[in-house]
């Protein structure tokens, strides 16, 4: 038996082939792939990565329990490693924690369908150095979490409506680099566009409050189902952590008339946060609700013009820069939702 990287399209197929075994299915962000394959080349495990989060772990029934899957993901970690990726997530079922413990991992939250894990890094650690980084003190806070690709009136209306019911609000920015807007500028343009609100501290999320484009969906056997879990790992992470290390007794987010997937994640958070949550109804301009899809849109098809009414000044300035003009091209070169 030998491990392999799977680089050739044919030998993409075959794994697969082998994951469709197990009712899993090889996700299009995947960039890494090992495979265990025995003297004719038939494969007996595999284990994918995309980025810094693992996916598509398998093993064949006949040869589980000869630590063939701890031989696989060592070999992953280790190639991981020698691409500059240390701090590693992963998400897997109950009957695999075992293995990814024996490996170094350690759980974040767990849910009765999936756990999530972390190796080369320590949640707690982490938000508490954020938090003493920040000058952060144990007062009870309210808090907002926030993408904004990009950075929208609607955002600063749920910012400052949440400002007024506490003596420290803090806002957390995504700090996932999946959107349009980068994670650096989107940061920038908050803090500059929020510097004259005294009781308001910008912070990043740091690595921990993913998107929904990062979530494995393999596990899963409907879209629904997907994005109740995703929703769920992700408020427990908050409220698990964030909320205790910070001390924070209010949470919130905008009302959301359009997006199922976002929908969704609310309707989780009211479930699990209950009174700690607040839903604010969302700003209307001209009876139009903002929102950053509606501004992605308005800049696709229109440009930056019937987009500046919905805009903070930090946000147009950025937009009408040569970084801006880019994202507006990118933008109207694609079709997706990010």
């Amino acid at each position: 038996m030998k491990i392999k990287e799977i680089i050739l399209e044919e030998e993409k197929k075959a794994v697969i082939r082998f994951l469709k075994s197990f009712n899993l299915v090889y996700e299009d962000d995947i960039d890494t792939t090992l495979a265990l394959v025995d003297g004719n080349e038939s494969i007996i495990a595999t284990v994918s990565a995309a980025g810094n989060i693992i996916k598509c772990v398998a093993v064949d029934p006949d040869h589980q329990g000869q630590n063939h899957l701890n031989n696989l993901m060592s070999h992953l970690i280790k190639k991981l490693s020698g691409k500059g990726i240390f701090h590693i997530f992963a998400y897997t079922v109950p009957e695999l924690v075992g293995i990814f413990r024996g490996l170094g991992f350690k759980e974040i939250v767990q849910t009765m369908n999936l756990t999530f894990l972390e190796l080369h890094g320590d949640i707690r650690r982490t938000l508490e150095e954020l938090k003493a980084r920040y000058e952060l003190d144990n007062n009870p806070k309210g808090c907002v979490v926030i993408n904004a690709n990009p950075l929208t009136k609607g955002h600063l209306h749920l910012i400052r409506t949440a400002a007024k019911n506490h003596d420290e609000l803090l806002v957390f920015v995504v700090s996932e680099d999946r959107s349009f807007f980068p994670f650096e500028d989107r940061f920038e343009i908050i803090k500059q566009t929020l510097a004259d609100d005294e009781n308001i501290t910008v912070l990043p999320t740091k690595d921990y409050l993913v998107s929904y484009a990062t979530f494995p969906k393999y596990f899963m056997k409907n879209e629904k189902t997907i994005k109740a879990e995703h929703a769920l790992i992700d408020v427990l992470t908050f409220k698990q952590h964030y909320m205790r290390i910070f001390n924070i007794t209010a949470r919130y987010v905008g009302s959301e008339p359009y997006s199922p997937m976002t929908d969704t994640y609310n309707q989780t958070m009211k479930q699990y946060l209950g009174d700690d949550l607040e839903i604010i109804p969302r700003k209307k301009i001209d009876d139009e609700t903002v929102s950053a899809s509606t501004i992605r849109k308005l800049l696709r098809k229109n440009g930056l013009a019937a987009a500046k009414k919905y805009l903070p000044e930090a946000t147009i300035a950025y937009l009408e820069s040569p970084k801006g003009q880019a994202i507006i091209e990118r933008l109207k070169s694609h079709h997706g939702r990010h």
